[in-house]
């Protein structure tokens, strides 16, 4: 099982979570998006439940663990007919159709047609849209996964009202400051994180976790009394900052 979505982080560290992270565990992954990580660790073993407050997201995989070659069927019917002007509409409107299906669709055109594979934003990039794409998503079937909409628009309250599980993911990539937050426009796949509620929540929490972030001077400040790894840009474990690409924090 491959996701047939375009990373929005390109992580590196499965070969680490599942030297971590036991084969029968429950996850609870939270911030779901992609899912490259979560379904590497459902091919091995693991039942991953992947958490998002954001409808869209949740949406979208409903309906390709539904009808996968349905959402691949209409949007290459879709791509057919998009140039730079209607892909900049569909980023404007695509959550506004009635259809589930339909939107799902445009979810995946714009995932794999946008220059970062973000859905609401990004320069149009058609290149990245094709067969061996659609293949994929028409193949796509999730064993040992079920995705749950989290309806808060605090994605935090999801974590303190998670089902038990045997270990926390959260796969966050960039930490920021959260400076000039308030008032910033948001594509509506797009998930608020305040990073130092997240640390404080997880600092409180007796359940085993893992998170993981790009590098930041910030974080091995914020979470010195846990457990970093930094990996290489080749998914390896180091020791130099200066190396550092990636860094899998866990209270275990």
């Amino acid at each position: 099982m491959k996701s047939p979505i375009r990373e929005n982080n390109r992580f590196k560290c499965l070969p680490l979570l599942r030297e971590l992270i036991p084969p029968g565990s429950v996850i609870n992954s939270f911030l779901f998006f992609d899912g490259n990580l979560e379904f590497g660790l459902a091919n091995s073993e693991r039942f991953i439940i992947g958490h998002t407050n954001r409808y869209v997201i949740y949406e979208f995989w409903e309906c390709a663990t539904e009808d996968a070659p349905k959402i691949a069927e209409i949007s290459k019917f879709l791509f057919s007919s998009t140039q730079l002007n209607m892909f900049h509409i569909f980023q404007e409107t695509w959550p506004k159709h009635k259809d589930p299906y339909l939107r799902s669709a445009i979810f995946y055109l714009l995932n794999r047609c946008s220059e970062k594979g973000t859905i609401s934003s990004g320069k149009f990039v058609p290149e990245n849209f094709n067969p061996l794409a659609l293949a994929s998503l028409n193949k796509f079937r999730a064993d040992n996964f079920h995705i749950k909409w989290d309806p808060s628009e605090d994605f935090l309250q999801g974590i303190n009202n998670a089902p038990k599980a045997d270990f926390t993911l959260l796969p966050v990539g960039k930490f920021s400051y959260n400076f000039f937050e308030h008032g910033k426009n948001r594509g509506f796949e797009m998930t608020s994180i305040d990073h130092k509620k997240l640390f404080a929540l997880l600092n409180q929490k007796e359940d085993k976790w893992v998170v993981i972030y790009k590098p930041h001077p910030q974080l091995y400040k914020l979470y010195k009394n846990h457990n970093i790894t930094m990996l290489n840009k080749y998914g390896k474990v180091t020791l130099q900052k200066d190396e550092c690409e990636e860094v899998v924090i866990a209270n275990f």
